[in-house]
């Protein structure tokens, strides 16, 4: 087998030129179908152990900063074009005709392209950074694993954050290998999944001319161990993963499957809304008389109309219980001035009876002679942009491009997390793009007894891009230590335990409802207090070795 690296070895070092820049290309966007819905995890280790010699070669070469820069860059291009193309799908649902639908594609690939071209541009700068450490030996590995996850930390809190397909997040398909997202996070997780996968580089020094006798598969048995000691981790965690179900609670979580075209078609609003209320109550979901059913339905799947329609109230009577409580994702708009709006992407929280510590409904109801009432309304905060609102929109619209993608009323955001008090239980709502940033999900000292995630990933089609979702999903369920109800419209709606593992399921595009118990939560992990705290502990002790070892002349860099 060593034999076998070091020929993989030499020919890594013959690259040269675009050569290089493309097996780099090709490196990064098989590293990302690591992630869902592909789980190729083996490519984990070619991707970052061929960069770890890609970055060999380049300090190699007359202009090494210039290489590792680019070398970089190239690498993230590759992972960044497959884990977002899917978002080019939400432009061509624009598309009212074959010309149309090309200009949207150009438009949508190239938007996409340019956004992964962009976010590259961290990733080279962190690795030019990283030449300037690069030793012979073992530190390298851990030199790639320092840049790599600063620039992970960076692109999801920079520019308001894109923590999509972070390193972790390959382990998320399988519950027993996400369990350390409890204690370190997702962050934390990623950093440790980049050791190990860099370490099999290691086998082979990055001067084997000069250190012929540092040539070991000792790397290799380290990385083997890295992955059964979070194996091992997960097993004993999941061994006393005992989850009580809440006799007195019932959650009916909706799943209409209506197309995004048919979504946003104004005229199909009236029936989408009913497609959601049909689906709702039944004998299944019902729940004890001295207890509560919690109905959701998935992002704006009531639009405004129980703001601006009172007949949209007096339905409910007829299809849910008087114990139940509706959350349904909808459009809210506050009045600010004549013929003057904000608009807000909600969830509105409905039910007969008032809410623990309400003094008046979120909405005014008009003339409805049912009980029903919008108690509450959570409105989104952390918006997406160019979804919910369009950065340098008036450039966009000078430029043109406004006359090809509709930008019309940008989203208002909202305060901020919430914990809102239903009754028997206590929840916070996390609307569809805020689900992807860790530890942001619930007020600090205010934590809830589970989560309510609502989606629309209909823009984006049976491509990967719902699939990945649904495990950042999982994700946060095991960082917060929470049940999660994920309602989305077109899939993957469940019932998630607190421990990620899935209660009950609906894949993708199929119409249906899932009834379940709600899972109880388990106590605050150490996520829940500490935040990405251990993982800037382990980035920095590591980091300090390797300066250590840097400064007191380990390093060993090839000449040019």
């Amino acid at each position: 087998m060593i034999r076998r690296f070091t020929s993989l070895n030499d020919w890594f070092m013959t690259l040269a030129g675009w050569q290089r820049y493309g097996v780099a290309f090709v490196l990064g966007f098989l590293t990302a179908a690591s992630m869902a819905p592909y789980y190729v995890l083996p490519f984990l280790v070619t991707g970052f152990s061929g960069l770890v010699w890609l970055m060999d070669n380049a300090v190699r070469h007359q202009r090494p900063g210039k290489v590792a820069f680019w070398t970089g860059c190239w690498f993230a291009f590759g992972y960044f074009c497959l884990s977002l193309y899917w978002m080019a799908f939400s432009f061509i649902v624009h598309a009212e005709g074959p010309g149309h639908l090309i200009m949207l594609s150009v438009l949508g690939f190239g938007g996409v392209f340019g956004l992964a071209a962009f976010i590259s541009v961290f990733y080279g700068l962190t690795l030019l950074v990283a030449k300037r450490f690069w030793q012979a030996g073992w530190a390298r590995v851990l030199v790639l694993a320092i840049a790599w996850s600063l620039a992970e930390y960076a692109r999801g809190h920079l520019f308001t954050g894109l923590p999509w397909n972070l390193t972790g997040q390959a382990f998320a398909g399988l519950a027993v290998l996400s369990q350390p997202v409890a204690w370190i996070g997702t962050y934390g997780l990623g950093f440790i999944i980049l050791i190990a996968s860099a370490l099999p580089a290691a086998c082979v020094p990055a001067d084997r001319e000069a250190m012929p006798s540092k040539i070991s598969p000792m790397p290799l048995a380290a990385a083997a161990g890295m992955v059964l000691v979070i194996c091992i981790a997960g097993a004993i965690r999941l061994a006393g993963a005992n989850v009580s179900m809440a006799d007195n609670i019932r959650v009916q979580i909706v799943q209409p499957n209506i197309l995004q075209r048919d979504k946003i078609n104004y005229d199909l609003w009236v029936d989408n809304f009913w497609a959601n209320l049909n689906l709702s109550g039944g004998v299944e979901a019902q729940a004890p008389e001295d207890g509560q059913l919690y109905v959701i339905w998935p992002e704006n799947a009531a639009y405004s109309y129980f703001q601006r329609d009172p007949s949209a109230l007096d339905v409910l009577q007829d299809r849910l219980p008087a114990n139940a409580v509706l959350m349904a994702g909808g459009t809210r708009y506050d009045a600010v001035g004549p013929d003057l709006y904000d608009y807000f992407n909600s969830l509105l929280i409905l039910s007969r009876s008032p809410l623990p510590g309400e003094e008046t409904p979120a909405i005014d109801q008009m003339e409805s002679e049912t009980p029903w009432s919008v108690r509450r309304a959570y409105d989104k905060h952390h918006l997406a942009p160019f979804g919910e609102y369009v950065p340098l929109a008036g450039l966009l619209q000078a430029t043109g491009v406004g006359n090809i993608v509709p930008i019309g009323q940008p989203f208002t955001p909202g305060a901020g997390p919430e914990t809102i008090d239903l009754g028997l239980a206590r929840m916070s709502p996390v609307i569809c793009y805020e689900t992807i940033f860790p530890g942001r999900l619930y007020p600090r000292g205010d934590r809830p007894d589970f989560l309510v995630t609502i989606t629309n990933d209909a823009w984006y089609g049976d491509s990967n891009g719902p699939r990945q979702h649904f495990d950042i999903s999982r994700l946060r369920a095991i960082e917060s230590g929470l049940p999660m109800a994920r309602s989305a419209n077109t899939g993957i709606s469940a019932m998630i335990d607190p421990y990620g593992r899935i209660v009950k399921k609906l894949p993708l595009y199929e119409r249906g409802v899932i009834n379940s118990q709600l899972p109880g939560a388990i106590p605050p992990t150490i996520y829940h207090y500490t935040s990405d705290f251990v993982y800037f502990i382990l980035l920095a002790i590591t980091a300090l070795w390797v300066i250590t070892s840097y400064n007191v002349g380990v390093r060993s860099q090839p000449s040019a």
